[in-house]
C-alpha cells in the first residue's frame, strides 16, 4: 500500500514538473550571453574590437540576416554560416572612437530569422578621452591655445619669464617642453637643420609670438596675452641661431602617438 502511494506521488510530481517546464522554442531562437558591452575608458585614437557570443536555443537553424549600427563609427560583421539548434556563434564588431569624447553610447540592431525576436538591440558604451585632454608622459595635462599661460599654469609658463632674455629666458619657459638645448622633449626640437634652414628670423619670431597649430603651442607675445616682449622674443631667435643645427634635434613635427 505504501509503495503504491509513493509511486503515485512520484508520478504526480513528475507531471507537475513537466507542466511547469518552459517548452523549447519552435523554429530558430537567438539568445545573446549579454546585450551590453562597456569598453571602459579609452583613447580617441584607439579602435576597439569585440566579439558578441550568441546561442541558438531553438529547434531549427539560426541565421543572422543583417546588422544596423546606429553610427558609422561602429562596424559589424555578420557570420556567413547558420547556427544549428544548440549551437553557438559570434558577431564581431569594431568601434572607432575618433573625433568623439566623453560618455558614448551606441547601438547595433541585429536582424535574424528568429520568428519571436527578429530584431535584437545590442549596446556598446565607452568613456572616450580626446587626445588633447590625455596627460603628457610626465603627467602634465595637455593644453590648447592661451590657457597654458593663464591661471594656475602662468606661474611656470609665463611668470618665470620676467626680467630674463636669451639662454636664461629659454631655460625658464622653453626648456621644460623643448629640451635643455632645444633638441626636443615633450615638444618637438627646434634645432633640426631643415627646420632652421626653412625658417628665417621673422618666421621663428612669429612662431614664438603667435604660436603654432601643429603642434599646438600658445603665442607667447604680450600682444597675445603672453609674457614676452618683442625684445625677449628676438633674444630667443638669436639664441637658436647661435646654437645652430643639432643632429640630436627631434624633427619639428608632432610627437609620435603612444
Amino acid at each position: 500500500m505504501l509503495r503504491a502511494r509513493t509511486a503515485a506521488a512520484a508520478c504526480l510530481f513528475g507531471l507537475i514538473g513537466a507542466a511547469g517546464a518552459e517548452p523549447a522554442p519552435t523554429g530558430p531562437a537567438i539568445r545573446f550571453d549579454e546585450t551590453t558591452h562597456d569598453f571602459g575608458t579609452i583613447r580617441a585614437d584607439a579602435k576597439q574590437s569585440f566579439s558578441w557570443s550568441y546561442r541558438n536555443v531553438g529547434s531549427a537553424p539560426l541565421e543572422i540576416r543583417g546588422t544596423a549600427p546606429s553610427c558609422g563609427c561602429t562596424v559589424s560583421t555578420p557570420p556567413d554560416a547558420s547556427v544549428p539548434p544548440g549551437g553557438t556563434g559570434a558577431l564581431a564588431i569594431v568601434y572607432d572612437p575618433a573625433g568623439q569624447s566623453g560618455g558614448v553610447h551606441k547601438t547595433i540592431a541585429v536582424m535574424s530569422n528568429d520568428p519571436e525576436h527578429p530584431r535584437t538591440i545590442l549596446s556598446i558604451k565607452a568613456q572616450v578621452i580626446p587626445l588633447d585632454e590625455e596627460p603628457m608622459p610626465n603627467g602634465h595635462p595637455r593644453f590648447t591655445g592661451q590657457s597654458l599661460l593663464m591661471g594656475k599654469c602662468a606661474g611656470c609658463h609665463a611668470g618665470a619669464a620676467a626680467g630674463k632674455s636669451g639662454a636664461e629666458l629659454y631655460g625658464a619657459v622653453c626648456a621644460m617642453c623643448h629640451g635643455a638645448k632645444g633638441d626636443g622633449g615633450l615638444a618637438p626640437g627646434l634645432r633640426a637643420r631643415d627646420y632652421l634652414a626653412s625658417h628665417d628670423d621673422k618666421a621663428l619670431g612669429e612662431a614664438i609670438a603667435y604660436g603654432t597649430a601643429n603642434p599646438k603651442m600658445p603665442g607667447f607675445s604680450d600682444l597675445m596675452g603672453g609674457p614676452l616682449s618683442a625684445s625677449q622674443i628676438a633674444s630667443l631667435v638669436k639664441l637658436l641661431r647661435d646654437w645652430g643645427p643639432s643632429a640630436a634635434s627631434q624633427p619639428h613635427a608632432p610627437p609620435p602617438k603612444r
